[in-house]
């Protein structure tokens, strides 16, 4: 399918898969896109969640260096120190310093945007749009591949954790 707002797009049985450019302070990035068509009857891209891109898009410009900062903050605060290599020097070289904007955007990835479906911005978030910012990251061994997930609603952070908080 070709979507007016996010182009070629295929579905595969739950979510319809595609591409995005974004820009990524000052970088052109081509993300992954997930739009989650999984919830109730849906089965197209709707226009809710043609909003929640448009509206995220908009403010995204004033947002980047908030979502980098809740980033640090989730790192520092809930993942730093928390498993690793018994071997203290192994252990610290799994978990740098990182307290700077700067610092972080050299240990993440910005990969993928989450819109989840009508059904859970309607019923699980009151009508709020909402959508995931998805970031690989190279700090500690990540044998889950699971990176970190950041949660806009009505684009504002409202969640940070571990990418599986997109689905």
């Amino acid at each position: 399918m070709t979507d007016t707002v996010f182009g070629a797009l295929d579905f595969d049985g739950f979510y319809w898969n595609g591409h995005v450019k974004l820009d990524f302070f000052g970088e052109e990035r081509q993300l992954g896109l997930i739009v989650d068509s999984s919830f109730g009857e849906q089965t197209e891209v709707s226009d809710l969640q043609h909003k929640a891109y448009h509206f995220f898009l908009e403010k995204w410009p004033g947002l980047q260096e908030a979502v980098i900062q809740e980033v640090i903050r989730y790192y520092n605060e809930e993942e730093r120190f928390a498993y690793g290599p018994d071997d203290p020097e192994e252990f610290a070289a799994w978990w740098p310093e990182i307290e700077t904007v700067e610092e972080m955007r050299r240990w993440v990835t910005l990969e993928t945007v989450v819109i989840p479906s009508d059904g859970i911005m309607r019923d699980v978030y009151e009508g709020k749009r909402c959508l995931y910012l998805l970031f690989s990251r190279e700090w500690a061994e990540d044998p889950n591949n699971n990176g970190v997930g950041i949660q806009l609603l009505n684009e504002e952070i409202t969640e940070s954790g571990f990418q599986g908080i997109a689905f």
